[in-house]
């Protein structure tokens, strides 16, 4: 009767997790279109860090110290009714949802990756523990939904390791800077590559730029850096 129940489950249609309307993928077609309207406008922002700019010259700051990544990407603001969905598939488990979210992303591609010669995807590691915790790495499972709108392989998960440390999230600003020093260690090769790196969020760009700075010394060509939002975090 337990099985039964569960495959029960499992065939009902599914619901949209914005309207709740009926929808296979976790979202409907017309809460799809609401969401494409929360779309980055690329000539309001830096090229490099993704903060406030034209869209087309280095803001000041990359300018007077450029982070160790060469581009960065946001394809939307991490705000309702994106961070909502968000939450639900990383913090919820609900799985379903990762395909309209890697949806969302192939829609809104970074502007200047048709540019670029990207050699391979690289999703954002989680520590064993916390992907232990969790059941799954959410940078993965985007990423490998992704990696088809382009064609583009994805790195194996052990080409990095990341040493386990507190939530990001939890911290504050220049806690998070101090944070991610030492995160992670290039286990895998990437010599000569030019590498993307998928991740979810980007607030302060710490775990980038230093898993960036890592790929670099360890031999990448280029780092360049697409993420689902960006949400904006003060320094104090």
């Amino acid at each position: 009767m337990k099985f039964l129940s569960r495959l029960s489950r499992l065939t009902e249609p599914q619901s949209c997790a914005l309207c709740h309307a009926r929808a296979l993928g976790g979202i409907c077609g017309g809460c799809m279109a609401d969401l494409l309207k929360t779309a980055t406008p690329p000539e309001r922002v830096c090229p490099q860090c993704g903060g406030a700019g034209d869209g087309v010259t280095i803001c000041g700051a990359c300018q007077k110290k450029p982070p160790p990544f060469d581009l960065l990407w946001s394809s939307c603001a991490y705000a309702p009714p994106v961070s909502g969905i968000l939450h639900e598939f990383k913090h919820l488990r609900r799985l379903e949802l990762r395909r309209p979210l890697a949806c969302l992303m192939a829609a809104l591609p970074p502007p200047w990756l048709r540019h670029e010669a990207v050699d391979g995807i690289l999703a954002v590691p989680l520590s064993r523990e916390r992907q232990m915790e969790r059941g799954f790495n959410q940078c993965t499972e985007l990423a490998r939904l992704i990696a088809p709108f382009f064609r583009l392989p994805v790195l194996p998960e052990n080409t990095v390791f990341r040493r386990p440390s507190p939530p990001q999230s939890t911290l504050a600003y220049r806690e998070r800077l101090k944070n991610a020093k030492g995160l992670f260690e290039v286990r895998g090769d990437v010599k000569k590559r030019n590498l993307l790196l998928i991740d979810d969020v980007a607030t302060t760009n710490a775990t980038l730029a230093e898993l960036a700075r890592m790929l670099r010394r360890a031999g990448a060509e280029r780092v360049f850096c697409w993420t689902l939002a960006q949400a904006k975090m003060q320094r104090p």
